[in-house]
């Protein structure tokens, strides 16, 4: 049975089984820590329980908000949403977002959207996003390389990334979602909030 449950720092000694996996960015633990103590409740987990068993992490949710409300940029950042590989295609990712919009959608966050970043060539996370109602917003011109980009018009699908977006209830005209964003490049730098 999956529960959702705050994550803590010591959950870092328990989730290598998440972070291990080639699709999973891991970061710093002072990273972590950062969004434990700023945005507690966007960053949790999923555990599994079976009968005699002590729960294991099957996957988490590390979000943040930013950005002003003035200029229509007030939104909720996926940074990661991971699944452990033993626990994925049953609809897991799709919880922990779902999980995740609710509780930005209600007053405490109430953002305009939920954004994230996808590499092009990820298709199988693409599929799933669409599936939540998210599209494409823009693509990142080398968002995932190790140089700087400086045209904008020179695309890689091997380095560049969608940035994606799905407007929630407080966005009451999407204006905050566009059709053809996979039409619009930008560099990595004009991606400021």
């Amino acid at each position: 049975m999956t529960s959702i449950k705050p994550f803590q720092i010591e959950d870092l000694f328990e989730v290598n089984a998440v972070n291990l996996d080639p699709l999973t960015e891991n970061f710093n633990v002072s990273f972590y820590q950062q969004y434990l103590t700023e945005w507690p409740d966007l960053f949790f987990k999923s555990t599994e329980i079976y009968a005699g068993t002590t729960p294991e992490i099957s996957g988490y949710m590390m979000a943040k908000t930013e950005g002003s409300l003035s200029k229509k940029e007030w939104h909720t950042h996926i940074t990661a949403v991971s699944v452990q590989d033993t626990y994925r295609r049953l609809g897991l990712a799709s919880q922990l977002c779902k999980q995740l919009e609710r509780l930005t959608s209600v007053d405490a966050y109430n953002t305009l959207f939920v954004d994230l970043f996808v590499k092009v060539t990820n298709k199988q996370a693409r599929q799933l996003y669409e599936g939540l109602g998210y599209s494409v917003y823009r693509r990142v011109i080398g968002y995932y390389g190790k140089e700087m980009p400086t045209d904008r018009t020179v695309i890689n699908d091997l380095v560049d990334g969608f940035d994606m977006r799905k407007s929630l209830p407080r966005d009451v005209h999407n204006e905050t979602v566009r059709e053809n964003g996979d039409k619009v490049c930008v560099l990595p730098n004009e991606v400021v909030f």
